[in-house]
């Protein structure tokens, strides 16, 4: 859902420190249905405005978490599935979603930021690949 008046979208803040910049791969583009995002990122820049006892769920139970994403050219959002990928990484399920609206290319960056008032990821293409 795009924001509303009252609670606009969140906008890209490109010197924000919260921003993650991922320069995506063959693995992340294509038939792929997921994308990776390390631990180390996701600490830093989401986990703290999840609830704990989903965060806990998801390390140590590798219980999925669902989180929105709002792909912020389209004003799209999206749900995927987080689930934990070994001990450093985590892949977000569902991706194929995004990528059969988008023309992504291996090599293209892609920033997400924290969305407070709506709860969710936003993101948007920040960089795209020379051919």
């Amino acid at each position: 859902m795009a924001g509303t008046e009252l609670y606009r979208d969140a906008p890209f803040v490109p010197k924000s420190e919260r921003n993650i910049f991922i320069t995506l791969t063959e693995s992340d583009i294509g038939l792929s249905n997921t994308i990776t995002m390390s631990k180390e990122l996701l600490e830093a820049n989401v986990f703290m405005y999840l609830p704990s006892k989903d965060i806990t769920g998801l390390i140590q139970n590798n219980e999925p978490l669902l989180l929105d994403v709002f792909d912020y050219d389209t004003n799209i959002t999206t749900t995927l599935t987080i689930r934990k990928d070994g001990d450093k990484n985590f892949k977000f399920h569902g991706w194929n979603t995004v990528l059969q609206r988008k023309k992504f290319r291996t090599g293209d960056t892609i920033v997400f930021w924290w969305d407070a008032s709506h709860i969710r990821l936003n993101f948007k293409q920040f960089m795209f690949a020379f051919v």
